[in-house]
């Protein structure tokens, strides 16, 4: 039964507040009083002197009264006087009984709250089986306030339920889920889901939007148990308002390939379920936005989204010329739906489940933004999209139209050096291109019964590309001020059509008995492309004797390509802890690839050194086995894989010539070993390794015996012999979380030892009809490796007000080469850190400050001279203030260094942006927005990237200042309070 709370008595500085605004309203003037009422009116001024003095002693007590305390204790069970282990402890204010911090108490039941403010607070615990716990605490006098052992006592089973309804908290711990009630935590009216969200203790969100769950980042965001949004967690939470969610759920569940295929691999993801309330269980919302501004700049924008407890419909369409290719991640996901990941049903098995790769991947065919920061762009797109979703069946289908139109001007120096020389070339180029695609998808997921499931996924995409390059270089020995060795100037058209098509179907049987599991996948995927191209250049050549050398051609490039494929996987449970798996992958593919080169100032005759017909066929066998031991908090896994690659290919100057080199037959057999180790020694700390010994075919562009022609002086040909590549990889992370600060921190390291890597070996030479030229070709080298690692932190400095991470990353690779048939070993080494501040005092202001630093030291052991130490780093301030109701000011300033003091490179990239944004209307559903973007005009593109030779810097125009007028209007409407994650621009 709940305890009853005592009364809170009035504060001593209630008391003297009340008595000092007593004296100050009183007069003291006697004007024409009488000598009665005048002694009778000292009479009281004196008596109240006495009083305030007496109060004096009292009022120096409390000023010496620590502003912030530790509050500690200790809790057990009243019955066998054990530790209550891992029971929640809450501070509630004792008004509202709203949360304003927590924790759980350690295996010996101690719990201690460290530099909270020192005021009344209203102690509670909760713990499974046992009566609710609390106790009123007032203002303490001394910094540590401890408040003994706490005795909590058993409750009947039957009674659990009805104290659980009366005993109503913000927070409940049940196992590994935690469970906020969303009712009782206080956001403006208005607010989104991300708004309540930063109000929970444990759950942090970036200015991105990210969130992040007890230090672990939040894989998926749940409505009512479905994924209606994508597996993107900010689309549910920037979209629902605040007003609609019940209940929000944190926990841990199987990861997604133990979903699909029915065999739990020992993995687990962060997500969190929103439970809505009973009157939101069907919704919709949407947003359109209109834009102009100068310099002819416009932008616009328009989605729909409508769901309920089975389907979800959108519709989104864009257009612009500020350089947005596309919709950004968020509104993608909001699209899509359920469909936005769909790569892990890819039905290649293997140790850990499926075949490592890319969790998702776009292609531009794709709706979402790809533009890399250079130049300026016109898009359009749009698309419409359909899922379904009850407890048999899944479904989605859509329909993706978007076009592109990019101009760049680029302007680039590349510096190349030999083991005994070196040479230059500046780089001008301008492209205008077109890009257009069409993509369709449908997926269909059917459990059949209990025990069955059937999944059915197809994508088409057809695209269309028109390039047009012009590019004017300049060669010299050494650098620009030695000699002007020859000038090239190349003009390059083409014209690009293309179709692609994907397919496969995935069965899943699960037996009677327990953890036996049946998988089969087979699947099919197709693809052609017909590449027109004009080519023209024009070499004038200054040394030795002034001529002009212009070569002319016209290239036609088909390709045809298709891929089937099939796997199967089975796993026994041999005991309570060990489990076998075993799985078998077959593969066969086919390529062809037809380039004819002719020359139109010829007669268009066949240019035959350029001219080139390669079929290229893989098969590909895998037959593997692991066995796995689980435990609480203890995942074990060895296993063997055979693996069989076979490769064919034939070369001829057309389809039907003959043979120029005997067809190519290999095969290669090799073992493939794996290992992995995770250990979770409390719910707050894991670490996980892996290993595993991989072999990865060579990429059909570096087998092709094709010469790249596009640009004369640099020239690259595939080389028909290559090996596959063969590498060592382990694979280490770690974790931990601190529920009593809210702090967190993680690493990972990825480490790559290579017994056979490809590298591409170069021959630079002065050729007399064309100058200066660099041909490189890819070849099989021993040695060398990858490193890489990653680490984060956060820390709350004020719990919900101010906050502190830290994230970086380093980076080692070594690769052996050849330049000129001289070795050279390139040792490239990177760090980067960066850090943030975020402070939020109050629900009308936020400010950001972060910073960043990255070197990229570059090491040749042919040319140590020629070392490179390039750097770029970085700092930013932000702000959102709002000074006016419903007006908002937001602004930033980004300050971007770049050097290298090998070349005397140095660039400074100063970006001010800011904007005034209102809102009007009914729910603040209309807003208006005045934007300034770049005040200072400074913003350029650019680029530093070091190589096995060469080192080459480029600065590309972008879209520098401009102002603009924005309307939006929110189906929903939009948030009256400061928004983190907002950023000034429009979108």
């Amino acid at each position: 039964m709940q305890q009853k709370l005592p009364r809170c008595p009035p504060s001593r500085r209630a008391v003297v507040k009340a008595i000092i605004r007593s004296i100050s309203s009183r007069s003291f003037a006697v004007h024409s009083r009488s000598i009665r009422d005048y002694y009778y009116s000292m009479r009281t001024f004196f008596a109240t002197c006495l009083l305030l003095a007496g109060l004096l002693p009292a009022v120096a007590v409390m000023a010496q009264s620590p502003s912030r305390i530790t509050i500690k204790g200790t809790v057990t069970i009243d019955s066998t006087g054990e530790a209550a282990a891992m029971a929640t402890v809450m501070l509630l204010h004792p008004a509202d009984s709203t949360l304003q911090t927590f924790t759980r108490c350690n295996e010996q039941g101690t719990f201690v709250f460290k530099g909270v403010r020192n005021a009344a607070y209203l102690l509670k615990i909760s713990y499974v089986g046992y009566l609710p716990y609390q106790q009123y605490l007032l203002p303490a006098e001394v910094e540590v306030l401890d408040v003994g052992a706490l005795v909590l006592k058993p409750i009947q089973r039957e009674l659990m339920e009805v104290v659980i309804r009366t005993a109503k908290a913000p927070l409940f711990i049940r196992g590994d889920t935690i469970e906020y009630d969303a009712t009782m935590f206080k956001v403006p009216p208005g607010s989104t889901v991300e708004d309540l969200l930063r109000r929970l203790p444990g759950i942090e969100v970036d200015d991105a939007g990210n969130i992040k769950a007890q230090g672990r980042d939040v894989r998926r965001v749940y409505v009512d148990g479905k994924v209606f949004f994508g597996n993107d967690p900010k689309l549910a939470t920037k979209n629902l308002g605040a007003e609609v969610v019940s209940k929000v759920q944190v926990f841990d569940e199987k990861s997604e390939m133990a979903r699909i295929v029915g065999v739990d691999d020992g993995k687990q993801e962060r997500v969190m379920n929103l439970e809505l309330k009973e009157e939101y269980k069907k919704g919709a919302f949407g947003k359109a936005v209109l834009a102009g501004g100068s310099d002819e700049r416009w932008a616009s924008r328009a989605s729909y989204n409508r769901f309920d407890e089975k389907q979800q419909f959108s519709v989104i369409g864009y257009g612009n010329n500020i350089n947005e290719t596309g919709v950004n991640w968020e509104d993608y996901s909001e699209f899509k739906g359920q469909g936005t990941f769909q790569s892990f049903d890819d039905g290649d098995f293997d140790f850990g489940g499926m075949l490592s790769g890319s969790f998702v991947s776009f292609s531009e065919g794709d709706l979402i933004n790809w533009f890399d920061g250079r130049g300026f762009t016109r898009n359009a797109g749009g698309g419409v999209n359909y899922n379904f979703d009850n407890k048999k069946t899944k479904a989605n289908a859509s329909y993706i139209y978007n076009q592109t139109i990019l101009d760049l001007n680029e302007f680039g120096r590349r510096d190349n050096f030999l083991d005994s020389g070196a040479f230059s070339n500046t780089d001008t180029l301008q492209r205008n291109d077109f890009r257009g695609n069409h993509r369709m998808n449908m997926r269909w997921e059917q459990e059949i019964d209990s025990l069955n499931v059937l999944i059915v996924k197809a994508g088409l995409r057809l695209s269309q590309a028109d390039e047009q390059q012009q590019r004017g270089q300049y060669f010299f020995n050494g650098d620009a001020a030695s000699g002007l060795v020859n000038r090239l100037r190349v003009d390059d058209n083409s014209d690009r059509q293309a179709w692609s098509l994907n397919s496969l179907a995935l069965f899943r049987h699960r037996f009677k008995k327990p953890g036996r599991v049946l998988a089969i996948s087979a699947g099919y995927n197709g693809q052609t492309s017909d590449l027109s191209e004009r080519f023209l250049s024009q070499n004038h050549i200054f040394l030795p004797g002034e001529r002009t050398e212009r070569f002319s051609t016209l290239n036609r490039n088909d390709t045809r390509a298709w891929e089937a494929k099939s796997s199967a996987m089975f796993s026994e449970p041999l005991h309570q802890r060990w489990f076998l798996q075993a799985f078998c992958n077959v593969r066969r593919s086919y390529n062809a690839t037809n380039r004819q080169v002719r020359n139109p100032e010829q007669g268009n005759t066949r240019v035959d050194h350029l001219s080139v017909f390669y079929q290229f066929a893989e098969q590909y066998y895998r037959l593997g086995s692991s066995l796995r031991y689980v435990r609480e908090g203890l995942n074990l896994t060895a296993g063997l894989a055979g693996q069989q690659l076979v490769l064919e290919g034939r070369v001829a100057r057309d389809r039907h010539l003959p043979l120029l080199l005997s067809p190519i037959q290999r095969t290669f057999t090799d073992l493939i070993p794996y290992a992995a180790f995770e250990i979770e020694p409390s719910d707050n700390l894991s670490f996980d390794l892996e290993y595993t010994y991989r072999v990865s075919t060579p990429p059909l562009a570096a087998l092709q015996p094709i010469p790249i022609f596009s640009d004369p002086a640099f020239q690259s040909v595939g080389n028909p012999d290559l090996s596959p590549e063969r590498y060592h990889n382990f694979d280490f992370s770690a974790y931990y979380w601190n529920a009593a600060s809210f702090s967190s921190a993680g690493f990972n390291l990825d480490v790559s030892l290579f017994q056979s890597q490809i590298v591409y070996n170069q021959r630079v030479e002065r050729i007399d009809s064309l100058g200066i030229v660099t041909l490189s070709r890819p070849e099989n080298a021993d040695g060398g490796h990858r490193v890489r690692a990653y680490y984060w932190g956060s820390v709350p400095i004020v719990k919900n007000r101010l906050s502190f991470s830290v994230n970086g990353s380093l980076g080692w690779n070594v690769a052996p080469a050849f330049v000129n048939d001289v070795p050279n070993e390139t040792d490239d080494r990177h760090i980067g850190l960066r850090s943030s501040l975020s402070l939020t005092p109050n629900n009308k202001l936020y400010v950001g400050v972060n910073g960043g630093v990255n070197f990229n030291n570059i090491s040749y052991s042919v040319r140590s001279d020629l070392n490179q130490r390039i750097q770029n780093h970085s700092a930013g301030v932000s702000l959102k203030w709002q000074f006016l109701s419903m007006t908002f000011l937001e602004a930033n300033v980004d300050y971007r260094f770049f050097s290298n003091p090998t070349f005397d490179f140095r660039q400074e990239i100063p970006i001010v942006n800011a904007s005034v944004r209102r809102l009007f209307g009914p729910k603040s559903r209309v807003e208006m927005r005045l934007a300034a973007f770049d005040l200072l005009n400074r913003r350029v593109a650019v680029t530093q990237r070091g190589a096995q030779n060469f080192l080459l810097t480029s600065i590309a125009p972008t879209l520098a200042r401009y102002f603009m007028l924005s309307v939006s209007y929110n189906f929903r409407g939009h948030s009256d309070k400061i928004n983190r994650s907002e950023g000034i621009i429009i979108f």
